[in-house]
């Protein structure tokens, strides 16, 4: 439902400003959010650990969820993977200052030798650090292609 505006069969000079438009209201409705993290990944049974990093927007659907968009380098693949792909991070109503939430990806990852399909699975601690700034601790499990593995992420949090 959400991507009716965009699926609006009109030339591009008037499907991008409505697409614009949608995105507006969705971010003037709950907020934005930016997030970096930086980690690394490695592949099952921890081997071959490699450096890691991504940069996200989100949009702040309720204090709880958030919708958005993520890249960076590094995946099981190898580090100079490009991945690019959809994020959710759900906080759970669980504390104050420490929140526990869940996470996942799923989008593509471009690469010389294992390019396509990526989704990520995990969870972490959003730890607060005044009203709009958050620190992150993150972790999951991470397939791609037949490569599979473990990530790990510090990171920061911005509310706009």
């Amino acid at each position: 439902m959400l991507a009716f505006p965009l699926m609006v069969a009109a030339p591009m000079r008037i499907r991008l400003p409505i697409a614009l438009l949608f995105l507006a209201a969705l971010s003037a409705h709950g907020g934005a959010v930016l997030t970096g993290t930086f980690g690394a990944n490695s592949r099952d049974h921890f081997r071959g650990a490699r450096f890691a990093y991504s940069a996200a927007g989100y949009f702040k659907f309720d204090d709880m969820t958030l919708l958005g968009i993520q890249s960076g380098q590094g995946t099981v693949a190898g580090g100079d993977a490009i991945p690019v792909l959809g994020s959710a991070m759900i906080r759970l109503p669980l504390g104050r200052i420490v929140l526990p939430m869940a996470t996942g990806d799923v989008g593509y990852a471009i690469h010389d030798e294992h390019a396509g399909l990526i989704w990520r699975a995990g969870g972490g601690f959003d730890i607060r650090n005044g009203r709009h700034s958050s620190f992150l601790l993150l972790g999951g499990f991470e397939k791609q292609d037949t490569l599979s593995g473990w990530m790990g992420r510090l990171g920061l949090l911005l509310e706009f």
